[in-house]
C-alpha cells in the first residue's frame, strides 16, 4: 500500500510541477488522465434509521426511513469533495430482524457537497454482532454519477443496538451508527 501511495504521490508531483520545457497543454492532459484514479476517503460519518412498525423476528411490512452522511472527506487525486448526504424512505415487504444478519444487496445514493450524485450497488455483510456492538461492511462499486466505476467500501458500526429487542413486544424501533467510506480506482 505504501508503494502505491508513493507511486501516486510521484505522479501527482510530476503532474503538478511542469518544467519550463513542457508545454502547458501536456500538463493539463496528464492531469486529465490521472483524474480517473480518484481516491476518496470519508473518515467521519453518521447514519440513523427508524422502523415503523418496529422490526421483530416475525416478518411484516415495515416502513424504513434513514438519513446519514459523511464529513471530513478528502481526495488524493481528482475533484475536491468534502461531505455527502443521503436519505431513504421506503416500505419493505416481509421485513424482519433476521434481514440485518443476512448477506444482502444494497443500493445507495449519496449527494456530494458539489451537488453531484453517486449511485452505489453494494453487498452488505454483518461481520460482528456482540451484545450492543453490530458491525456491517458494505462493498461494491459506483454504478453511476460522480466517481463511476470506483470500488466502494463502507464500514457501519452500531454501538448501542439491542438485537434482543427483536424478540420483545416493543420490537427494534431504529438504530444509529457511525460509518466510514473509501472509494478507490485501480491503475
Amino acid at each position: 500500500m505504501r508503494g502505491m501511495a508513493s507511486c501516486l504521490m510521484g505522479w501527482m508531483m510530476l503532474a503538478g510541477s511542469p518544467s519550463s520545457a513542457e508545454p502547458r497543454g501536456e500538463v493539463d492532459r496528464v492531469r486529465e488522465e490521472l483524474l480517473p484514479l480518484a481516491v476518496v476517503t470519508c473518515p467521519v460519518g453518521a447514519f440513523q434509521t427508524t422502523y415503523t412498525p418496529p422490526l421483530r423476528d416475525t416478518p411484516q411490512d415495515v416502513r424504513i426511513q434513514g438519513a446519514g452522511g459523511f464529513s471530513n472527506c478528502y481526495t488524493l487525486l481528482g475533484e475536491d469533495v468534502r461531505s455527502t448526504s443521503s436519505a431513504a424512505d421506503f416500505v419493505k415487504r416481509g421485513a424482519s430482524c433476521s434481514d440485518l444478519l443476512e448477506i444482502v444487496p444494497v443500493t445507495n445514493q449519496l449527494t456530494w457537497n458539489t451537488g453531484e450524485v453517486s449511485t452505489f450497488r453494494l453487498t452488505q455483510v454483518a461481520v460482528r454482532a456482540d451484545g450492543p456492538l453490530f458491525v456491517l461492511v458494505q462493498t461494491g462499486t459506483v454504478l453511476s454519477g460522480k466517481f463511476e466505476g470506483a470500488t466502494v467500501v463502507m464500514n457501519v458500526t452500531f454501538t448501542s443496538t439491542d438485537l434482543d429487542a427483536c424478540r420483545s413486544p416493543e420490537g427494534l424501533p431504529g438504530m444509529s451508527a457511525t460509518q466510514t467510506l473509501v472509494l478507490t480506482r485501480g491503475l
